[in-house]
């Protein structure tokens, strides 16, 4: 048979041995307590001892300790433990399923301990809530798409009542919710609320949006002659000069003037809190601004980030970039008295008008270039567009046509137009919801009589499509100061006769009214709100 291996047998140490590692293990806590800046005191007796000690691990080298042996303070934690409870009960497990914890003063490892330390503060969700009054947009619009799940009150197929009520209504600017002989059905009011007057007026152009866009050949101008040139010119004039003269008499809230490569807002006095006559005009090029300054239009940038003070033409680091060639400035004379030649200082200046001329022309055509005038200074900014060249177009199917005039009332040479509307039915997420798609020159004021008209408990939202280029209107805020505030009810009834109805107008009116620029609005039928981005 064969044998079994044989078991090694135990490894003996030899006494040197063990002495030995125990010197150093003795030296290694004389370094610990000299670093620590201990000291070790030894004797003979205790080295005897520790002697000892040594042999006595090796003989008890390789007993273990009873894990499960009962001492006191296991047996003052077992103490304190209801008798409900098992003693291999695991607290957070009693908690997660009894939502409470155990009296206990032992400081027992568990997962709470874990998860306190790994799960994040409760996040508190805060729900948006809506406000009582749609926001201003002065944004120019060129869409607007209304959603409901239910079906709107009004649509696009007019009876002819229906469509002789809204074009009375509009044109002679009647409240469509007081009390007249005219159709007040919601078809009547919708097609009130989609109409508007427009100079020039040529069905087979679109004269809004205004863009320059790329010439090619097949691109030529209907005006082919000097006295149509002409001829459009002076209507045009006379269409600018009737409605400057309602902003002036406070009889028109507001109009744009849409060129090819800038738009000008004009609004009366009293809109926004705004105390006298305003105009925004945006964006703006360092050509456009200078000419401003030769003809001495005064004007803030109100969105440029300040560097130096901008306010039109009064210094010549902040402003024209240009120093006068007729006086001496105080900075070439203090050069002069430092032994500086006029080359040198010659060569200084043109290098500060760089500097200056790249700095004003970095803002071009942004936000930042956004121009407000104000007051007296809107009288000549008027005459400036008057014989403002480079308003109108010079090639293109657009050239020798004047800018295009947009206004919520009716004003000389005007034509009625009225904004095309198409309805549909879609399909998205499982649900089948109504849609209005409304194309044309949305006005700020349409936004508000489309909502007005809309029954108080039918939801329904609105996304628009914003003309790029004016969306810096809705940027410039009034200054929300006393006067302002004092002067609401002296302006809501100074244009009363501006087109617009009393519940509108005195949004309109108001200072601290909000003003930003909305992709989306939606109204809830709930809770009568409204809620935008």
């Amino acid at each position: 048979m064969p044998q079994s291996p044989k078991k090694p047998a135990p490894k003996w140490h030899h006494p040197s041995e063990v002495m030995k590692l125990h010197k150093l293990k003795m030296k290694k806590k004389a370094l610990q307590a000299r670093i620590a800046g201990g000291t070790l005191n030894t004797s003979l007796s205790d080295a005897q001892d520790n002697k000892n000690a040594a042999l006595e691990d090796i003989i008890s080298a390789k007993k273990r300790k009873n894990p499960f042996v009962k001492t006191s303070e296991s047996k003052k934690c077992k103490q304190d433990v209801p008798s409900s409870l098992d003693e291999s009960t695991d607290q957070t497990l009693f908690k997660l399923l009894h939502q409470s914890t155990p009296s206990t003063t032992c400081n027992l490892t568990s997962f709470e301990n874990i998860l306190k330390k790994e799960i994040e503060p409760e996040v508190v969700v805060v729900k948006a809530q809506g406000q009582n009054d749609i926001p201003i947009d002065w944004t120019l619009k060129t869409k607007i798409r209304l959603w409901s799940e239910q079906q709107f009150s009004w649509s696009q197929k007019l009876k002819i009542s229906e469509e002789a009520s809204g074009t009375t209504g509009f044109v002679r600017c009647l409240d469509q919710n007081t009390d007249t002989n005219l159709n007040i059905s919601p078809n009547s009011k919708f097609h009130q609320c989609c109409l508007y007057w427009q100079q020039p007026s040529l069905p087979w152009l679109t004269l809004f949006p205004r863009a320059s866009g790329k010439v090619s050949e097949s691109d030529s101008s209907i005006v082919t002659s000097v006295a149509m040139k002409t001829a459009l010119q002076e209507a045009w004039k006379d269409s600018l000069k009737s409605l400057f003269q309602l902003i002036r008499t406070k009889q028109c809230p507001y109009f744009y003037v849409c060129s090819n490569n800038f738009t000008v807002l004009f609004r009366a006095a009293g809109i926004s809190g705004m105390g006298d006559i305003h105009a925004l005009v945006t964006p703006t090029t360092r050509g456009f601004r200078q000419m401003l300054r030769q003809e001495d239009i005064e004007f803030k940038m109100p969105l440029k980030k300040k560097r130096t003070s901008d306010q039109g033409y009064e210094t010549f680091d902040s402003a024209t970039g240009e120093s006068p060639e007729d006086e001496e400035s105080p900075d070439e004379q203090w050069l002069q008295s430092m032994g500086i030649n006029a080359d040198d200082i010659k060569q200084i200046n043109y290098t500060q008008a760089k500097i200056v001329h790249k700095a004003e022309c970095e803002v071009d055509n942004s936000e930042q270039s956004l121009v407000l005038i104000e007051g007296v200074e809107v009288h000549a900014l008027y005459n400036f567009l008057i014989n403002c060249k480079s308003a109108t177009s010079l090639t293109g199917p657009l050239a020798g046509i004047p800018p295009t005039l947009l206004a919520p009332v009716a004003f000389n040479g005007a034509t009625l137009r009225a904004l095309k509307v198409r309805e549909s039915k879609v399909h998205v997420d499982n649900s089948y919801y109504h849609s209005l798609e409304i194309s044309g020159p949305i006005l700020p004021s349409t936004i508000h009589n489309l909502f007005s008209i809309n029954q108080s408990d039918h939801s329904m939202s609105a996304t628009f499509v914003n003309v790029a280029s004016t969306l810096p209107f809705s940027k410039v805020l009034s200054n929300e100061d006393q006067d302002a505030k004092r002067n609401f009810i002296f302006d809501k009834e100074n244009l009363s006769d501006c087109g617009l109805s009393r519940k509108i107008l005195g949004q309109f009116c108001k200072a601290d009214v909000c003003v930003t620029n909305v992709e989306c609005l939606k109204y809830s039928g709930d809770n009568k709100t409204y809620t935008w981005t």
